[in-house]
Order: structure tokens, then sequence, then C-alpha cells
């Protein structure tokens, strides 16, 4: 069979490889309005139905731990939950379960005064109301520990050239996922393995998730700029333990950050997030 060669004019690509290495969610995610208002008014439903506590059963009349349980009960107006506001849920009023917006029960589900209480209880004492502080390192985008209840991505930033509105040739920023050529009869999985510690170090716990690529990122050629057509293949990565460090990178990478995916979309140029966009999840 004689050897297939490409029709006049069309573009041969360079085939290449690169790595969405990400860290996932360690948190959950915030919940909504809608969905706090929601469980909580699941929680008093919940107490409108189960039968009351037989509390003989499990404690001795008179006892401490029955003198314990009926100062809190007191305080709770006789239902077990601690985080439904101090809802009667036998009461005459039990039909009236729902929070109104803007009232004095609408935040008694969050976690602030739920960890209170807690404190309090566990305390035995009046403490001041617990403030959850900002975790260190959440302004610091190169952390991550950072946006603990959304996946954060590994992103880096080299030079490439460009024309400004001047028409002369300039070196610009460009942030984008690592990549680099494949060496040798070397595979997609395992050449990104290698670029990836070529750029960001071997001092990172990471692993390939597959032997599939999740998507490509296609680079029109440019004669002005010496830039040929190239298709990069992204893998999928995990990173469970560790840090990036550029370096001695061999990709003259400067710099490296944890973005969400609405960080990156405002970062880098939209012709490269029209292509990269959907390989990211939506956490």
């Amino acid at each position: 069979m004689p050897p297939v060669s490409p029709s006049p004019g069309a573009t041969t690509y360079k085939i290449s490889t690169g790595i969405i290495l990400s860290r996932p969610p360690l948190l959950t995610k915030t919940a909504t309005p809608f969905e706090k208002a929601f469980y909580l008014y699941q929680k008093r439903l919940n107490e409108r139905l189960v039968l009351p506590f037989t509390r003989y059963f499990y404690h001795k009349k008179d006892q401490p731990a029955d003198l314990e349980w009926k100062a809190k009960v007191k305080e709770r107006n006789g239902v077990a939950a601690r985080d439904i506001g101090g809802y009667r849920a036998y009461g005459e009023e039990g039909w009236n379960d729902e929070v109104l917006i803007g009232g004095q029960e609408e935040k008694v589900a969050e976690w602030e005064n739920i960890a209170g209480k807690l404190v309090e209880e566990g305390m035995g004492e009046d403490l001041e109301k617990v403030k959850l502080e900002s975790r260190e390192g959440e302004t610091d985008k190169r952390s991550l520990a950072r946006k603990m209840d959304e996946t954060v991505y590994l992103v880096v930033k080299g030079k490439e050239k460009s024309v400004d509105r001047e028409g002369k040739e300039v070196q610009v920023d460009v942030w984008e996922f690592p990549r680099g050529d494949m060496v040798g009869n070397e595979v997609l999985h395992t050449a990104a393995q290698r670029i990836l510690a070529q750029t960001a170090g071997e001092n990172m716990n990471t692993w390939i998730v597959g032997h599939v690529p999740i998507g490509s990122l296609t680079i029109k050629p440019s004669k002005k700029f010496g830039r040929e057509a190239e298709k990069v293949f992204y893998m999928k990565g995990r990173i469970m333990a560790g840090q990036a460090n550029l370096k001695g990178n061999a990709f003259g990478k400067e710099d490296f950050m944890w973005l969400t995916r609405k960080e990156i979309e405002e970062l880098v140029t939209k012709r490269f997030w029209s292509q990269v966009g959907g390989l990211l999840g939506g956490r």
C-alpha cells in the first residue's frame, strides 16, 4: 500500500500533550438561602411527625442526666433538635413552621449559630459567639488551602510572542495548563506525567486519571512568530499532597496559581477558554 500523504493545502498538526491538574473540593459547598430554608423546613416537619422522646427509658428520674435533659429541652421548647430556632412542634402553633424572610429566625440554621450552641453545651458556660475566621492561605492563590469548597486547577505563566497596537512584536504573559512536546515513543499519559514533573517539580503526590484525554486544544500556525500548528491533548490529573515548585523548570515557566473555574475564565484569553472551558467541572 502506498504511503498516505496529506492533501495539498491541508494543515499538518504537531501532537503534544498537557495536563489539567486539580485539587477536588475538601468541604461541602455552602448551602444557598433556598437550600437552608428547605432543610430547616424538613427538620421542623420531622419534629412534628416523630413521637416525643421517652426520657425515662434512657434516664432515671431526678438523676443528673435527667436534670440536664430537662434543662436543655426547656430551652428548645420540647424538641430534640438544636438548630430549628425554638420551634414548638407540639403546641397550637405547630403548623407555623416556615421562616419569614428578614425575620429573627432566618439564620437559625447558620453554621455559626449551631457551632456556638455546641460550644456552649460542651463547655457548660456562656461563651462569646463563635466566629469562623478565614482560613490561612485563602487569599494566597499559590496555596492549595484556598477555595476548600471548590475545585482548583494548576495554571502556569509563560511568555509568548504577540503584537501590540502599534504593530511591534512584544513578549506577553500567557497563563495556561502545563503542556509540552512528546518524546520518542511516549504515549499521552506518560508524557503528561513527565511534563508535569519537568514543569512543577517532583514535590507533588499526583496521579493521572485514565489513559484517555479529556479534551484538546488547537493552536493555529503563525509564520510571523515561527509557531507550528499544534494539537494539545489534555490528560486529567489529581494532586493529593505536596506543592508545585517552578524553580529550574524545563519550559521557562515563571509563576503558578491554583485557581477555580471562574478565576481561570477571567484570566485566560477568550480563544483559549472557548476550547478548554468545557473540560473543567462545574464545582
